[in-house]
This record gives C-alpha cells, structure tokens and sequence, in this order.
C-alpha cells in the first residue's frame, strides 16, 4: 500500500497567515503568485504579495476557466523571465493544475504535450505550494494535472510523484468570495471524488478511511453553506470533507464518472465539477452491481449516520444531494444534444486509466448507454 501526501499540510480558518513561515521552513525563494482573475479581484493576491515582504515575489494571473497546456506553458514563461525559483498556486483546481505543470516545464523544458500520459516527469520541477480558493478538485494534494489539449481538443493528464505540491495551506474563509454556483460546482466534484476513491479497484485502507469521513460531511455542508454563505463552521466542515475527499482520490484515483464527466467539459464548456454530477447517478446505477456492498455501505453513511442502507440506492442518494443544491441531474438541461452523445462515448473511451479502476468493465456501448440514461 502506498499513499502519497504533500510533506506538509495546513487546514484551518486564517492559516493562509502561515504561509511565509511555511515557505521558510521549506527554503522556497522568490516565488511566483499563479492565480486566475477572478481570485486576484478579491485582493487576496496582493495581500499575499505584502505578508511575503518582497522576497522576489512575483503575480501572474494569466489562468483561464478550462485551461489549456498554452495556459501552462505561458505561465512557465512568466516564472523564466521574473527569475522564480518556486511557484504558490492561489485558486481552484484550475490554478493549481496549470502551476503544477508551468513549475515542472520551468525545470525540464519542452512543451506541457511532451508530458501527457504517466509518469513521463523524471525528476523534481520548481518547488510548489498549493493554496485552494475553492473546496473539492483535490488538486492540492494530488500528483496529477488535467489540461485541455489545443491540439488534440481533450482532456490530457499529466501524472507522477514530481507533481506533487511540496505543501498545501487549506484555509476556509478563503472560499468566501466564491460565488455559490462554483461553490456548488467544486464542492459536488469533491463529493464524486469520495465515491469513486471508495468504489475503486485500487482503493486501499487508508483512502476507504478518508472516504467515509468526507462523503457524508461534504453532503451535510454543502446545502448549510449554500443557504448562508457566512457560515464559517460549515465552510470549515465543507472544507475538511472535501480535504478528505481529495487525499482519497489522488491516491485511490477516480473513476468512470470523470471519464464522462471530461467530454461534456471539453464541448460544452459546463464546468467539471458538475459535469461529474450530472452523469454520476446514471454512471452509478450501471456500477453499483460491481460493488454492492460499498455502495450501500456509502448510501447508508449519506442517511444521518446510519450504515444501513433502507430502500434507497446510492444513485438516490447523490439525486437527493443534487436537489437540495438545486441542480438538474438530466444533460438536456445545460445544453447537451442527443445527437452527440455517441460522439461523447467515443470520447470517454479515451480515459482508459480511470475506465480501468472502475469496479466494472465499461465498454463504449456502455458509456453511450449511461449519457443516454443520464439524457432522457
């Protein structure tokens, strides 16, 4: 069993003030803020920029929704010509995901394509700390990217040991300014992560732990932090949940719901997280007979703590989620023709790693039959 962490992690209300003494301790030098322009509006950034003191510090708020390996391969460039030796990634998944990469090309080279696939990184790039301005992608403690390809027009991964942040600072009154409907968004794909790192074929001791803690706090929180936005105990506990839901992943990984999830993304700009959420209760009601037990198990955790599961699956349990959060579980609805659906599967197929630690064997008949569920 191997399960992999930044070697050091920070959680709680008004940790981002630890920041400096963290980069101390690690001997991180002139770092670059890589942030998008939506978290530099907030003030956050050159906050951070004054409790740094200078040092060299730099901002580069150049990330875009949906970012691309361009995105990455900019944001390298930025780090060349300002001299950084490291890179603090300030934002959500997004963020987090270009700087990973920027801060490997800054030492290796080459273009983000050269580095698609698995393990293709070889050594350490830039030291990174990851600092999440939203709960759920668990992109800061996770050794992988996803960016869209300009060339190929699809999500492509980058994944190893070396895109591990050296450290991560989860502080919720950071997600604050977060708008709900992101708020929603990042939240339900850090719910998704809990399910599929629980449901996994390389699912462990360790991460079956993390999982059952974060599904049922994730659903607790979510609709307490939509109804009031100020409430911070239920922004920490949203937080922690998703924190959690994050280190199952990225050491469990996900599954077949991402490889849905991913197409409707990449042609239909509907963002990740949610993208996950629509097909999710279709994907599972095909997945469930792979893992029975679990999925009960989980669907009995999602009922006010009792693990037995009653009469209601846990495809009923992610809709019921889904409507207290007043979003459509149906593709019709953002958009989605059924005229593409084939051209989706086809595309999902594309997600082997994923497909292949998903309880069941799912062939393109298969995903084609889940979006059609998930369509109707």
């Amino acid at each position: 069993m191997r399960f992999r962490t930044p070697s050091t992690l920070l959680f709680g209300r008004g940790r981002l003030a630890d920041l400096p003494e963290i980069l101390a301790e690690l001997g991180v030098e002139r770092p670059l803020v890589v942030t998008d322009p939506g978290v530099a509006a907030t003030g956050v950034p050159e906050r951070l920029l004054a409790d740094l003191g200078g040092a060299g510090a730099g901002l580069w708020d150049g990330v875009a929704p949906d970012p691309t390996d361009e995105h990455a391969e900019r944001c390298r460039d930025r780090i060349a010509a300002g001299g950084h030796r490291s890179v603090i990634a300030l934002g959500g998944g997004s963020v987090i995901d270009v700087a990973k990469v920027a801060a490997v090309l800054a030492t290796h080279g080459g273009k983000a394509a050269d580095y698609f696939g698995f393990d293709r990184v070889r050594r350490p790039g830039l030291p990174l700390v990851a600092v999440p301005t939203t709960p759920g992608s668990g992109a800061e403690v996770s050794s992988h990217a996803v960016l869209a390809s300009v060339a190929s027009r699809r999500k492509e991964v980058i994944a190893g040991l070396h895109l591990l942040p050296r450290a991560a600072v989860v502080d919720p009154v950071l997600t604050l300014t977060l708008p709900p409907a992101q708020t929603t968004w990042s939240a339900l794909d850090g719910f998704i992560h809990a399910i599929e790192a629980f449901l996994a074929r390389r699912a462990t001791p360790l991460t079956d732990t993390f999982a059952r803690l974060a599904a049922p706090a994730i659903a607790r929180a979510l609709p307490r932090v939509l109804a009031e936005g100020a409430d911070l105990a239920a922004r920490e506990e949203l937080a922690l949940g998703c924190l959690y839901s994050g280190l199952a992943m990225a050491n469990a990984n996900a599954g077949a719901i991402h490889a849905l999830g991913y197409p409707l993304t990449s042609r239909y700009r509907i963002p990740h997280g949610l993208a996950n959420a629509l097909v999710a209760a279709a994907a599972l009601e095909r997945i469930a007979p792979g893992r029975p037990e679990r999925c009960n198990e989980l669907a009995g955790l999602l009922t006010d703590g009792d693990a037995s599961p009653g009469p209601t699956p846990l495809a009923a349990r992610v809709r019921q989620l889904l409507a207290a959060c007043g979003v459509g579980d149906r593709l019709p609805g953002w958009g989605v023709h059924e005229k593409d659906l084939p051209e989706l599967a086809a595309a999902a197929l594309h997600f082997q790693s994923v497909l292949a630690n998903t309880p069941v064997a799912l062939g393109r008949d298969d995903l084609l039959a889940i979006y059609r569920a998930a369509w109707a």
